[in-house]
């Protein structure tokens, strides 16, 4: 009796504890500071393995560029690596990856960011490299027009030379009549032609300080003695002016919008399909994602099974909640079958579309929905770069960051309704913009 009074005991222990560890899955703990010079900084100790993340955003991006000098923001990406005061060209790849780390950047309509992921007894040398560039980019003519080609040249191969890359961008910047997201991110080739080393050095000068920066670190990391490091390197590093966030909405239902993109490279024509939603703060953006997920995400979504499997009207569809500071996009793009027209695909999307709007969505629906949501939601925050970028997610576009331990609690609250009711707001006609991508026309005998 008392055996299996103890066994049950046990049970109920293990229980408890598998309970409490599912509770905190994806939980991230973290500590908050600030300079005097504005840098706000972020801490998070991870001693899982012997790593850091050093993660840094300036909340500059392409919205943030004046008119006919479109793509600064992603020049500058580039730019950030050409050398500092005490760093020669390319020499902040080299120190890296000699000490076994990772290097890379990004650049989107909103913010621009760096990072290194090193072996975490060598933070010492993200925090200088991040630090020494913020002080003292040096910003030549030379390395200016050698970055400047370099940008055209990734636009040539990236966009220009791709079969759909025309496209996708005509897509990225028809839905809105908000001005900042009326260009992209990449630019176009005759900003980057028009553009002085003179422009450059303002444009750094303005938004790469610490009072627009946020710096996150995360992993095997003692807090004080990252600290005292983070003030040594960046604390006498003048605070710059204060960069307001863009604020502004766009619209819904103002009525379709349609265009037709000649794509000599494509060999099928494609659909690029975006409805316009709010911004990423916005109460309804965890239903538009679970929505997102029941209609494209994975061969047993609504979309693929109709419109891939069943009616082999295309041969691939997905796609992605695009979110933003500002108005965002839920987006579809759809690639027809050999010789099928591409209006068969979007006729059937849109069936799809209106069968959930009219008839709501399934119980099995919406758990798998929610049940590959949340194994994402927790794989992405196991690595320390992962943890840093939701970390700095949270702090930008929804300046809340205690938001990041119960934001997973909201998702998993939703209902069928939830999701039925931002199909019928969003997902409608009069909401959506559509870029057609065709192939030359063959010749026929």
């Amino acid at each position: 009796m008392k055996r299996v009074t103890l066994l049950l005991v046990f049970a109920v222990c293990l229980a408890s504890l598998a309970a409490a560890a599912e509770e905190r899955a994806g939980y991230i703990e973290y500590k908050e500071y600030k300079l005097d010079n504005g840098l706000r900084v972020v801490l998070s100790e991870d001693h899982s393995v012997p790593v850091v993340a050093v993660n840094i955003w300036y909340h500059v991006g392409s919205a943030n560029e004046d008119p006919g000098r479109s793509g600064f923001a992603h020049l500058f990406e580039h730019m950030m690596f050409e050398g500092s005061e005490n760093v020669g060209k390319t020499e902040h790849f080299k120190y890296v990856t000699n000490a076994g780390g990772i290097v890379n950047g990004s650049t989107t309509q909103d913010r621009t960011n760096y990072f290194e992921v090193l072996p975490s007894h060598r933070l010492n040398l993200g925090l200088w490299l991040e630090a020494d560039r913020m002080r003292s980019l040096v910003v030549t003519n030379e390395k200016f027009e050698n970055q400047r080609e370099t940008v055209k040249e990734e636009r040539r191969q990236g966009v220009d030379n791709q079969p759909y890359g025309k496209a996708f961008l005509v897509a990225d910047t028809l839905a809105f009549d908000y001005l900042p997201y009326t260009h992209t991110v990449i630019g176009r080739m005759a900003d980057l032609d028009a553009a002085r080393a003179e422009e450059v050095q303002a444009f750094f000068d303005k938004y790469y300080t610490p009072s627009n920066a946020v710096l996150v670190v995360v992993g095997d990391l003692d807090p004080a003695k990252t600290m005292k490091m983070v003030e040594d390197y960046f604390g006498d590093i003048p605070g710059g002016t204060a960069i307001p966030k863009l604020k502004g909405t766009e619209p819904i239902n103002k009525g379709e919008r349609r265009s037709v993109v000649d794509s000599p490279k494509a060999n099928v024509p494609a659909l690029f399909l975006g409805f316009n939603t709010p911004e990423s703060a916005n109460g309804d953006t965890p239903a538009l994602e679970l929505l997102g997920k029941i209609l494209f995400d994975g061969e047993s979504s609504r979309l693929h099974k109709r419109l891939v499997k069943d009616e082999e009207a295309a041969f691939a569809v997905f796609g992605f909640y695009d979110g933003r500071l500002g108005p965002s996009l839920l987006r579809i793009i759809a690639a027809a079958n050999a010789g099928v027209d591409i209006d068969v695909s979007e006729r059937l999307l849109y069936e799809e579309i209106e069968k959930i709007q009219k008839e709501g969505i399934s119980d099995e629906e919406l758990s798998k929905a929610k049940v590959k949501f949340k194994t994402e939601f927790i794989q992405n925050r196991q690595t320390v770069m992962g943890k840093a970028e939701a970390i700095q997610s949270y702090v930008f576009f929804y300046n809340e960051l205690a938001r990041i331990n119960r934001d997973l609690d909201d998702y998993m609250k939703l209902t069928k309704d939830d999701i039925a009711r931002v199909a019928n707001k969003y997902l409608g006609k009069d909401n959506r913009t559509v870029v057609i991508a065709l192939p030359p026309q063959k010749e026929t005998s």
